[in-house]
């Protein structure tokens, strides 16, 4: 595969910011299912993690030439994927400047047909916020144990439930409650998509072992109520790489509309 990665400065982060992007050379190492111009698929990374955690924890350079995608891994820090009240705005890089910066840069074909957005965990909560919130950008969106109910799990944090977010964290991204707006909850999204006919393709996949799948069956139990036709997966697995990394060849199965059913895990 190609690899790079790299460093520039941000306008929307008022800072600098590193970048990885694979894309699906040819080479004898993989046998690819799909030939020609490839999808885009940018993939977003966790809470506690950076940039390259993909390319550390998955077989995601593989999945990119068996797949045929140019896979972007952009760096969000712990940020949410919020426009933070006291500091960077990561929602307007992610759903605004990187993909102009990509077009630019890469000059890869960015139409939205081509275009797809996955993350998993706080990842997964990006990808369906930025897809949602940019409909006319992204066809396909995956979230892989994803905080899909934001809001509860923010409450958490503010009263000392859950020691890995720290109350303060919260209130610089939210202000002095700590807890997120109507805006960023994507249960109340994907709701108000629903009707959308331009709306995008969504998959929802978690781990039955998972400490989000209760709040994950909230937002699958929200998005089927609102008829908005999205594909839920569940499968033995908790919050970790093994799940993720076989939960993310399905995503790209469903973005290539394949038999899921039948199709090969590798």
């Amino acid at each position: 595969m190609g690899l790079f990665t790299g460093d520039f400065y941000s306008e929307s982060l008022a800072m600098t910011t590193q970048l990885r992007v694979i894309f699906p050379e040819l080479s004898n190492d993989v046998t690819p299912v799909f030939s020609g111009e490839p999808m885009v698929l940018y993939l977003l990374h966790g809470l506690s993690a950076n940039s390259g955690e993909w390319t550390r924890f998955s077989k995601i350079e593989y999945y990119a030439k068996k797949y045929n995608f140019i896979i972007v891994m952009p760096e969000v820090q712990r940020s949410f994927y919020c426009d933070s009240v006291s500091g960077p705005r990561y929602f307007t890089y992610i759903a605004d400047e990187l993909p102009k910066i990509c077009e630019k840069w890469f000059r890869f074909d960015s139409s939205r047909e081509n275009t797809f957005i996955a993350g998993e965990s706080m990842g997964g909560y990006g990808a369906v916020k930025v897809g949602l919130n940019r409909p006319e950008r992204f066809s396909g969106i995956a979230s892989l144990s994803g905080v899909l109910n934001y809001p509860r799990l923010a409450r958490q944090v503010m009263s000392g439930q859950w020691p890995d977010l720290l109350p303060q964290e919260l209130r610089a991204l939210h202000g002095a409650a700590g807890l997120p707006s109507e805006e960023e909850d994507v249960i109340s999204l994907v709701c108000q998509q629903a009707g959308n006919p331009q709306r995008p393709r969504l998959i929802q996949l978690c781990g039955t072992s998972d400490f989000l799948y209760e709040d994950n069956q909230t937002f699958r139990r929200a998005a089927e109520a609102a008829g908005y036709g999205h594909i839920y997966l569940e499968a033995p697995g908790d919050h970790e790489w093994p799940y993720w990394d076989k939960a993310i060849q399905y995503a790209f199965q469903f973005f290539r509309n394949m038999d899921m059913k039948n199709t090969p895990i590798y």
